[in-house]
């Protein structure tokens, strides 16, 4: 589930939006800057010629992880046949999350998590957009805030779709996986490559598997799936308009790679060697962004 730009705004079947919600705990929130190696230095003896300067190395990349929703915000929801609920995206979003970052810092990435527990980023509950009061856009700006004082060069923000209908049967069934980026920022070729690559590695992981997932494409991010327009940016992709006051400074996308109303796909959430191999394929599209476009 994503959150667009316009406030208060809901789209049908696709996209659920989550209203205001009461404050998150007080949980401290993750420290946006990682801490760096210093860089060494020479020294010269009295005896000996001077040492040759040395070139500082390059830091390495910074790969911005957002796992959607938190606190209070449990995201969408799987229920069993029974009607009780079984899990929650926010979770899912979040292991998989420390799933990547833990894999990219073995590869020698730096990494920088909006969150890195069950809790809302912006727990002052600061009025971000202005409107006068607190509410999900308010978090997602403050995402935001943290991912460009991070310094971050890539922005992978994760997220799990889900289909509303009174047809429980459909519900159960639909599934499929999309990547959506923003086509209106300066980055953006750079994104939608990104984004072709998290697709393809998704939907090769989900068939490894021998699950042959509906393939919904990489969107613009202000298009439904089924690709009509419902013209609002997403708040974490979009530039700066009305409603998001603080864009984010890098290329990125949002990622969907599964729908958690669907059955055979939340079968698969809860497979720890399923979830481990996807966080490998996200690893693997970060890589050869780098590879392509370096820093």
């Amino acid at each position: 589930m994503r959150i667009s730009s316009i406030p208060c705004a809901f789209a049908t079947c696709l996209l659920l939006f989550a209203g205001c919600r009461p404050a998150p705990p007080s949980t401290p929130a993750p420290s946006p800057q990682p801490v760096l190696a210093a860089a060494p230095t020479a020294t010269a003896s009295p005896t000996s010629p001077p040492s040759p300067t040395l070139t500082p190395t390059p830091a390495a990349p910074l790969v911005a992880l957002d796992p959607g929703h938190g606190g209070d915000d449990l995201g969408a929801r799987h229920f069993k046949l029974d009607g009780n609920m079984d899990f929650y995206e926010s979770e899912v979003n979040l292991q998989l999350a420390l799933r990547i970052g833990s894999k990219l810092q073995a590869k020698g990435f730096r990494v920088m998590y909006t969150r890195d527990g069950n809790y809302y980023p912006n727990r002052n509950k600061v009025d971000l957009n202005g409107d006068g009061e607190f509410n999900d856009r308010d978090d997602l700006l403050y995402r935001n805030h943290l991912i460009n004082q991070a310094g971050a060069d890539l922005l992978l923000s994760l997220h799990e779709n889900a289909w509303e209908d009174r047809d429980e049967a459909l519900v159960r069934a639909t599934g499929g996986t999309t990547t959506y980026y923003c086509p209106d920022r300066p980055f953006a070729e750079r994104s939608l490559r990104f984004a072709t690559l998290v697709q393809e590695q998704v939907l090769a992981t989900l068939r490894r598997f021998s699950y042959e997932p509906v393939d919904r494409g990489v969107v613009v991010d202000h298009e439904l799936a089924d690709g009509s327009s419902d013209g609002m940016h997403l708040v974490m992709l979009g530039p700066v308009d009305h409603v998001i006051k603080e864009a984010t400074q890098m290329p990125g996308v949002l990622s969907e790679p599964m729908f958690i109303t669907c059955d055979a796909e939340a079968a698969l959430m809860q497979r720890d060697d399923f979830m481990d191999a996807l966080a490998e394929g996200y690893v693997e599209a970060i890589e050869a962004y780098f590879e392509e476009y370096g820093r």
